[in-house]
């Protein structure tokens, strides 16, 4: 077992890569999940307002007296382009003269006059805001009412609130796997960065001309330096899985229960195909340098383009076209399906795992007879 305990060696020196990418993974999903579980919940923005009333009529008062209920009315405690820059103001209304007698009249153009510093979403609220209160009291006065009416009947229709429910289309997941934060929904990049980083680099190692020609030399078989090198990377293998798998079950507060275990299996197969395209990188590229930037560029671009990192229903049509060829597609497939983003279909189900099945077989298959042909070469 001389060539799996050199292969272990290799594989000790990388571990506080491998930890470095689990707790980084952890604290991603923590973050993600945990930072707010209350319901939520919309809310409308009340800014700090300053307001100068060059009207002063009571249809200017009106307007203040109804902004005063929906935002704060504030007086600066020092000159007003100090308080809009350091933001203890957000929004400095002026309400022109001649205001009642443009609304009356349905004039448009010069009623208010604003300033603010940054330009942000609440800014934008409260102009969209001002032109919502002016056309409903236009809109009423039309339909006969006075001007004082027409105020009141503007301000009762504003003030009727729409109900908003923010929704997830797996609310109620008694498992936790929230869609687009779930678990096992971004298992595929820490297994494809795991696998790569720390994987590819010990096969690179232990694959190089000087370990390969001393090991011909030894009375180690080739049959059975490829098995221990086989067994050292299938224990690294099984120790990542069954890892996030127990990591799954923490992160969730109890075992597996039902067709949640679907996503283990999806998880075990996927970390064999993350495995063999370890492998695939190792025969590839000789330098260690190289293989981070290989890694990123694998395990990032196969997540864009199968939908990890972006739901799949956001995705072009040529995105998911060019995503059917990778086996990251057909795990978020499977994993959409156990989320809620996806009904859940069990025969669909399988058909996807015996998919991503089969890109597993494939890449052991060509990871084999690479692996041969390299070990005939001189070069390798």
């Amino acid at each position: 077992m001389q060539v799996f305990k050199l292969f272990m060696l290799i594989l000790k020196k990388k571990l506080p890569l491998a930890l470095t990418f689990v707790v980084a993974f952890m604290g991603l999903y923590l973050g993600l999940t945990f930072i707010d579980k209350g319901e939520e919940k919309f809310t409308e923005s009340k800014l700090n307002i300053v307001i100068t009333d060059n009207d002063n009529t009571p249809e200017s008062k009106a307007l203040m007296e109804y902004i005063g209920k929906k935002h704060s009315i504030v007086t600066p405690t020092m000159p007003l382009k100090d308080a809009l820059y350091f933001a203890t103001v957000d929004y400095a209304l002026t309400i022109n003269k001649g205001y009642a007698e443009k609304l009356a009249e349905g004039g448009t153009d010069g009623m208010f006059v604003s300033k603010h510093v940054y330009d942000s979403y609440s800014v934008a609220y409260m102009g969209s805001w001002l032109d919502e209160y002016v056309s409903c009291v236009r809109a009423c006065m039309a339909s006969g009412e006075d001007i004082s009416e027409a105020i009141k009947s503007a301000e009762e229709a504003m003030d009727i609130n729409t109900e908003v429910t923010m929704v997830s289309s797996d609310a109620g997941n008694a498992n936790g796997f929230m869609t687009g934060s779930g678990f096992f929904r971004y298992l595929p990049y820490i297994l494809l960065s795991l696998m790569i980083a720390v994987l590819s680099p010990v096969m690179i190692s232990i694959n190089s001309k000087e370990v390969r020609f001393r090991t011909n030399c030894s009375n180690v078989r080739p049959t059975s330096c490829v098995l221990q090198i086989l067994a050292g990377s299938v224990v690294y293998v099984l120790v990542i899985w069954l890892l996030f798998t127990a990591l799954g079950m923490i992160c969730i507060g109890g075992v597996y229960k039902g067709i949640i275990w679907l996503n283990v299996l999806n998880s075990a197969i996927f970390a064999v195909i993350a495995a063999f395209i370890a492998v695939l990188v190792s025969m590839l590229i000789r330098s260690h340098d190289s293989v981070n930037l290989v890694c990123n560029i694998v395990s990032l671009t196969m997540c864009f383009l199968c939908g990890v990192f972006i739901p799949q229903s956001l995705l072009g049509d040529t995105v998911l076209s060019i995503g059917r060829f990778l086996p990251a597609y057909w795990y978020v497939k499977v994993s959409n399906m156990l989320t809620g983003a996806d009904v859940f279909n069990a025969s669909k189900a399988m058909q996807y795992l015996l998919i991503e099945a089969g890109f597993a077989v494939a890449l052991g298959i060509i990871a084999t007879l690479l692996y041969k042909t390299k070990l005939r070469s001189a070069e390798f």
